[in-house]
């Protein structure tokens, strides 16, 4: 019988657990228009009876929403073109869409475009609204392994036929479709989206991460447990970040603990990078040496940019949980997993994961992630069990306030 290297099956089954760990963590009701500050310029904090979230949303001031709405940056030349892409830019995300009809309901009249909550900037130098129904369906690349022949994945995308009342506008000769805030329980916008994300808002703040780890394997009849740890602190000011992290690990009959900090500045694209040693002691030393490539992967929530469509609006932001997130659990491990040559079974595989994106004034100022994973796999020829709980708590505060001094590095 052939004897089961136990160290090399277990090695392996690290590196497997340390990819689940950062799949898992790199992901971190209201009216349609959103919390609002209170009249004292307080943030709300939502009516909610989840003991944990309302701890986390207090931590962070509060939630509160600032988009009211936008325009397409792209400008038409009519408005079934404009209504249109609004369903392909707005809605299909990673999708394809089939525009399948296209009914204009007329000009609106100014109640009507007040009904609407098109801000009234917007409407500067525009010559009518005009609100047109739009009928689609999507579908992506799992839709053809759904049912046994054409007739059943025809039947099952008419299923899927979904309408949609886009505000087109006009200004003159060109149509621009308005983008609204997001309905609490619908999928979010790509505009919304970017604007909570956009990469200009987090130059200057502070990320502080807690990551916990818990992993149980069974192969080859022994069962190898590990736990790890980390907290991260990040400062960003303008070009010049102070990065500190602290990770704890145990398994294997081992036990370690690695502590980096970091400061990093650019320079006319070169990046200046210095270590500080357990002495104290500022030295030279290169971006890879805390694992990573660019300094833009420093960027707060760097890896939670995803496809829009996975995430449904909430009235503290928004959350990845359901069958949106198994499905981004599967996407982004199975990329993964390809390249450790490693099987899974998708149909035994049981997954518990929510993410919930905090909003506060139109920035996330916090997402807070849990997910447990029990799965079968296999790689190799060895079978294995694995059971993997992750929790992290993303803050990200201190906008437009946060100091990073250049230490003694010269």
């Amino acid at each position: 019988m052939k004897k089961i290297n136990m160290k090399r099956v277990l090695s392996f089954l690290l590196a497997i657990i340390m990819l689940m760990t950062l799949v898992l963590s790199a992901t971190a009701c209201g009216s349609s228009k959103g919390e609002k500050d209170d009249d004292d310029g307080k943030t709300k904090k939502p009516k909610d009876k989840n003991p944990e979230r309302n701890e986390f949303i207090d931590s962070i001031g509060g939630v509160s929403e600032t988009f009211e709405g936008a325009v397409s940056s792209e400008a038409y030349s009519s408005p079934v073109s404009a209504a249109k892409a609004f369903v392909y830019e707005e809605i299909a995300g990673e999708k394809s869409a089939d525009v399948l009809d296209v009914v204009s309901n007329g000009e609106l009249t100014g109640d009507q475009i007040e009904k609407a909550n098109i801000p009234g900037d917007l409407l500067y130098g525009a010559d009518s609204v005009e609100a047109i129904e739009v009928t689609y369906r999507l579908y992506g690349d799992d839709d053809m392994y759904n049912g046994n022949n054409l007739d059943t994945l025809a039947a099952q995308k008419e299923e899927k036929n979904e309408k949609v009342t886009v505000y087109v506008i006009k200004y003159g000769v060109d149509w621009k479709y308005f983008v609204p805030m997001p309905v609490t329980g619908n999928t979010i916008s790509k505009t919304y989206y970017d604007s909570v994300f956009n990469n200009d808002r987090y130059q200057n703040c502070t990320l502080e991460v807690t990551m916990e780890m818990d992993a149980s394997i069974k192969a080859a009849g022994e069962t190898m447990e590990m736990k790890m740890t980390m907290t991260q602190k990040i400062m960003y000011d303008n070009g010049r970040i102070l990065f500190e992290q602290v990770t704890t690990s145990s398994g294997m009959g081992e036990n370690s603990t690695q502590t980096i900090c970091a400061y990093l500045e650019s320079n006319d694209g070169w990046i200046e990078c210095y270590l500080k040693d357990d002495y104290g002691t500022w030295y030279s030393a290169n971006i890879a040496s805390i694992g990573f490539s660019r300094l833009e992967e420093l960027t707060p929530f760097y890896n939670s940019y995803l496809d829009y469509t996975y995430f449904t609006k909430t009235n503290y932001g928004f959350e990845l949980s359901g069958e949106n997130a198994k499905r981004y659990f599967e996407q982004a491990l199975m990329g993964g997993l390809g390249s450790l040559g490693t099987m899974i079974d998708t149909d035994t595989m049981k997954l518990d994961m929510f993410a919930e994106y905090y909003v506060q004034k139109g920035v996330l100022s916090g997402a807070m992630i849990k997910a447990d994973v029990d799965m079968d796999l296999s790689a190799g020829g060895e079978s294995a069990n694995l059971k993997e709980t992750v929790i992290t708590n993303t803050t990200c505060t201190n906008y437009g306030t946060t100091v990073v001094e250049r230490p003694n590095v010269d």
